[in-house]
């Protein structure tokens, strides 16, 4: 179970605001995806259940069995994030003296931001899912209350920009162009959701349901 389950929203922020590295951004980022899918899947359950909107009923449910899952997975990456930069630091920590520390120290700092990209890449990548669940559930759900799904699509937005400036600031300590490559292909990927997060709050204003 994750350190920050069960934990109050106050000690969360105590933390990110204490003079410890960690939790840092991309926890933050996590728990933004979190929340956001949290809005997601509160649209989608004032839609379910009413005559009116029954012909989305199947969506709203398979919109919320998602949302839920990466709220419930939210947490997790926001305590993998978190140990994720403890062993970055630790590894620059790791002694210089000799040739061989030097090499062994390089080594150990590569592996730990290699790492450390992963984890952001995972929350970029639920961030993705989550803005075409928004994009759906905004579509789709109650009126009276697609904003949320808009300030969903806006906080996994936010997600995905803080994982990109994780995932950038690795990048030149990983020595392994494949690896390099690899994972700037994955963030590639997550950075195409962009427009489309904002697609979403624009359309959710321009209805004037804001």
């Amino acid at each position: 179970m994750s350190h920050f389950e069960g934990g109050s929203l106050g000690e969360f922020l105590d933390a990110l605001a204490s003079s410890a590295p960690t939790p840092g951004g991309g926890a933050g980022a996590a728990v933004a995806l979190g929340m956001g899918a949290a809005l997601v899947a509160m649209t989608a359950r004032l839609t379910t259940g009413r005559r009116k909107f029954r012909a989305v009923q199947a969506d709203m449910e398979r919109v919320i069995e998602r949302c839920d899952a990466i709220r419930d997975s939210a947490l997790e990456l926001a305590e993998a994030d978190a140990e994720a930069y403890g062993q970055v630091m630790a590894a620059y920590g790791l002694p210089r003296g000799s040739a061989d520390e030097r090499s062994s120290r390089q080594a150990a700092i590569a592996s730990a931001c290699e790492q450390a990209s992963r984890v952001p890449l995972r929350v970029a990548a639920a961030a993705a899912e989550m803005i075409e669940l928004a994009s759906e559930t905004a579509e789709k759900g109650n009126p009276n209350v697609i904003s949320d799904a808009g300030a969903g699509a806006a906080l996994a937005r936010t997600a995905i920009r803080i994982c990109e400036m994780n995932v950038q600031a690795n990048l030149g300590s990983i020595e392994d162009s494949a690896v390099r490559d690899e994972l700037s292909g994955e963030l590639a990927k997550a950075l195409a959701a962009r427009d489309a997060a904002d697609g979403v709050v624009d359309g959710v204003l321009g209805n004037g349901l804001a």
